[in-house]
């Protein structure tokens, strides 16, 4: 994450960004990093993982590992939350590891809005605001627990977990055996890993794991698959790797079963996506100083109370 034009806010794992998009070149964040995107007014393209949908004033998705580009035609402003989640580490001790999908638009594939989208929704405005008035130092202990919670709401309610399962919630604990399950993979993608390697790690019969795997989640296979998928969009980024050292890395077998996993997950070939994506360098924004936004922020906030007091 490039330190340009965002601001870090106090001595919380927070800072953001307030801009205007024609396009936003490619972006990925490192491990431990979440992006929230609020789009403040008028439209903007969001494309990651080869999907592209539109967010509209008052909707924004989340981003973590993903490779990302935005772009409009028209005008826009956008508010850009970043969230350091490492510095969670010790509440969520697998937290490096843990994926996120919270898309807060109508163009989704999950149900929305659900009761945790408008919770998070109402966070994120209070945040700006906040932080808008002026006095954030002497705001800062809010603004940590605000923070706090909005962690708490992706660990409970954005978990990818969630998201693979199509579920909105989760008994806790088997949730948080699903968080384990995933990090111990996310640690060990690149190795030859077993089911009978996971469940020896957790204590766990074979078979029990097998059928736990499939019932909460996607399996022990297709889990492993995406994760692995999902890190080779780092490579197909980055490097001019060829595909099969890109598989090699990424702990494929071999490079056709690479092929198959990548395009089950993001529709489309590992090459597909590297020519996509990598030509999306150009960057035209214009970032403001957040006190612009000041009037929007709060036609926002009246907005969407309005709308809780209705429902």
């Amino acid at each position: 994450m490039s330190n340009e034009n965002i601001i870090k806010i106090c001595d919380k794992p927070l800072s953001i960004s307030v801009y205007a998009v024609k396009d936003k070149s490619l972006h990925m964040h490192d491990a431990g990093m979440l992006e929230i995107i609020f789009c403040l007014t008028g439209t903007v393209k969001f494309s990651y993982a080869y999907e592209e949908f539109t967010l509209n004033a008052g909707e924004y998705v989340s981003v973590d590992r993903d490779a990302y580009y935005l772009h409009s035609d028209g005008y826009n402003m956008c508010a850009s939350f970043y969230v350091d989640l490492m510095a969670f580490e010790e509440k969520y001790p697998n937290i490096k590891y843990q994926m996120f999908v919270c898309e807060g638009c109508r163009q989704t594939t999950m149900e929305y809005p659900t009761i945790y989208h408008d919770r998070l929704r109402g966070k994120l405005i209070t945040l700006l605001k906040i932080i808008l008035e002026g006095n954030a130092a002497e705001n800062a202990e809010r603004i940590g627990n605000i923070t706090s919670s909005v962690v708490d709401l992706f660990v409970s309610h954005f978990d990818i977990v969630l998201f693979h399962s199509g579920k909105i919630e989760m008994n806790r604990d088997i949730l948080a055996r699903c968080q384990q399950i995933y990090a111990y993979l996310g640690k060990r993608f690149w190795e030859k890993v077993t089911l009978d390697d996971l469940a020896s790690h957790l204590g766990l019969s074979g078979s029990y794991l097998s059928e736990f795997m499939l019932k909460w989640s996607i399996g022990f296979r297709r889990m492993l698959s995406y994760i692995r998928a999902n890190r080779s969009e780092w490579f197909l980024i980055n490097t001019d790797k060829t595909i099969v050292e890109i598989s090699e890395e990424c702990g494929f077998s071999d490079p056709q079963y690479y092929y198959k996993a990548f395009k089950e997950w993001y529709k489309c070939t590992p090459r597909q996506f590297r020519q996509k994506y990598v030509r999306h360098l150009d960057d035209s924004m214009v970032y403001y100083e957040p006190r612009v936004v000041r009037s929007i922020v709060d036609d926002l906030m009246v907005e969407h109370y309005i709308n809780m007091f209705e429902e």
